[in-house]
């Protein structure tokens, strides 16, 4: 019987960190400019040479990446201007992006373009958009002048404004998110994987219901990441579906983790999991109700999550640490280990993950206060805590990889032991304590046939005992051969056998016990030292009032010992 080991992995497959350093440099690779194709001399980012207008004070000559907008309140209205470039190109357009404000475009004084407006005078949630401004002379200079109405309080920068043929700004929007493009598709591949897998075992009727939960947290990823990344938002109109999706789907990751925790680890610190996993429950449902009822913004509580997701981080780690420690002693120490731990990779990957999602908070209110929002390098297109749940991903398909070959090993070393403790090691048949055993749990009509081994003990006296084991031996292969179908073939002891059919056949008995003669003749024909022979009485449960498997085992022997009478006769 074949195990696989722990050492043999790590010689088949990459370690962990090893693989994780890969994917990150390919994916850093992916993300940067080196694959970047190069731009119209026509395309360009409008980002210095602004005029901005707040409240009546205008700054000239601003940089919009280096423009920080604080203690904005709603209803401030902030303009900025800005001369746009000749183009040759006929289809020019200008291309920005406008969240939680509603927008106004004026070219050379006169209002092209509106958007939000309505919502904002309605007291409603303005999504975010990526708004096309055509220009219908690109051949002169035009004043361009983008007025925005601040309608919560979370704005604290200005986005680019890109000018260029309307092909070169959707290429280049698609080749800036484009290691989120393949990330986002590679979780929801992914959880469509699962999920017909785990739709196949479902109906065949075995334990799939861990990939449906693991199908529904990667299909979340891939949606936050699409909506995060401003992918929905780009190529559909959905606007405010898109926008409400990205905070819901972020809203609902740390249920999504702490169900998974639970159902992998349901008793380490079950109340403080407990506890977690209905918090997590009852904020997405509050957020989206006090949405609905316009008591507040759903985006306002992006910060509130951050803090709670980080105290309920502070509360598991460490049981969670305690316990995988403890569990790995203990296996250890257990006579089925096998030198693979999977629950390691589930924690480091949780760990990771983890650590991104902090540097991603940290990113997040670095720039909520600071000038940055310019996103011209590349570490800037970084979503960190898009990278830390592809490796969590990555991690937790290792665990179930090495949970599936631990769990195989621990059944086939199991099945190694029983096998040990309840088989008879001379011919390979059950044993007595395993044949008593399978007849007490036995609760359908059965039958029992009763075999003793004529001679073996002139054998044993004649030959010696090896060729009395080889007479046993012998006599044990013909049984398999004779009594096929059977339920359970066994050797009580000695020269005593015993046969077990369950809903027998009437004369199913009577068919084998002459099949036995027959192979034993033939056997005979070609062996010179002993010959075989065997006395046999059967009874079926039916015979017997009670039924009992002693009063039937009594019955079958009371019948082999008459015909061994007959042979000693």
């Amino acid at each position: 019987m074949k195990y696989v080991n722990a050492k043999s992995l790590k010689r088949k497959f990459p370690s962990l960190p090893i693989l994780l350093i890969f994917v990150t440099f390919i994916l850093i690779a992916f993300g940067s400019s080196i694959l970047t194709s190069e731009k119209s001399p026509d395309f360009c980012q409008l980002s210095s040479g602004w005029s901005v207008n707040r409240e009546g004070k205008v700054s000239e000559n601003v940089t919009l990446s280096e423009y920080s907008l604080t203690h904005t309140k709603k209803g401030e209205v902030i303009s900025i201007s800005h001369t746009i470039p000749i183009s040759k190109e006929i289809n020019s357009a200008v291309m920005f992006k406008s969240s939680l404000s509603a927008v106004e475009v004026f070219i050379d004084g006169e209002q092209v373009y509106s958007y939000g407006v309505d919502l904002f005078n309605k007291g409603l949630f303005i999504p975010k958009k990526y708004n096309f401004i055509y220009i219908n002379d690109p051949s002169v200079t035009h004043n361009l002048k983008i007025s925005y109405t601040i309608a919560n309080n979370n704005i604290h920068g200005l986005y680019p404004v890109y000018y260029g043929e309307k092909h070169e700004l959707v290429r280049n929007f698609l080749e800036y998110h484009r290691l989120s493009i393949f990330i986002g598709a590679f979780f929801i591949i992914y959880a469509c994987m699962l999920f017909s897998l785990g739709l196949f075992l479902f109906l065949y009727k075995r334990e799939g219901m861990s990939l449906f939960f693991n199908s529904a947290l990667s299909l979340l990823l891939g949606i936050y990441t699409y909506a995060y990344n401003d992918i929905f938002c780009f190529v559909s109109d959905k606007d405010y579906f898109f926008s409400i999706m990205e905070y819901v789907s972020l809203y609902l990751i740390p249920l999504s983790i702490s169900i998974l925790l639970f159902t992998t680890h349901p008793n380490t610190a079950r109340i403080r999991q407990l506890i977690i996993l209905v918090t997590n429950i009852i904020l997405p449902v509050s957020f989206r109700l006090i949405h609905l009822f316009k008591v507040s913004h759903i985006a306002s509580f992006v910060i509130p999550i951050q803090l709670i997701s980080i105290i309920e981080i502070i509360i598991i780690l460490p049981p969670l640490l305690s316990d995988l420690y403890k569990k790995d002693k203990e296996r250890r120490q257990s006579d089925t280990y096998t030198g693979i731990n999977s629950d390691k990779y589930l924690l480091l990957g949780f760990i990771i993950m983890i650590a991104f999602a902090f540097a991603e908070i940290i990113k997040f209110n670095f720039t909520r206060f600071h000038e940055s929002y310019e996103r011209a390098n590349m570490f800037m297109n970084i979503n960190f805590l898009t990278f830390g749940m592809l490796y969590f991903i990555i991690c937790l398909f290792i665990y179930y990889f090495l949970n599936g070959i631990e769990h195989m090993n621990d059944n086939n070393l199991k099945k190694h032991l029983e096998g040990l403790a309840y088989t008879d090691a001379l011919t390979g048949l059950m044993n007595r304590a395993k044949t008593t055993q399978h007849m007490v749990s036995l609760d359908v009509p059965y039958a029992l046939v009763s075999l003793d081994l004529d001679r073996l003990k002139y054998v044993n006296d004649t030959y010696g005992h090896i060729e009395g084991d080889k007479m046993i031996k012998a006599f044990a292969d013909i049984l398999r051969k004779s009594f096929e179908g059977a339920s359970l073939i066994g050797r009580m002891g000695g020269d005593e056998f015993l046969v077990v059919y369950e809903k027998p056949d009437a004369y199913v008995c009577d068919k084998s016990i002459r099949m036995l003669k027959e192979n034993m003749n033939e056997f005979n024909k070609e062996n010179d030292i002993f010959t075989l022979s065997a006395s046999a009485g059967y009874a079926y449960s039916y015979e017997v009032d009670d039924g009992n498997f002693e009063s039937v085992f009594y019955l079958a022997d009371s019948r082999m010992y008459e015909m061994k009478e007959k042979h000693h006769a």
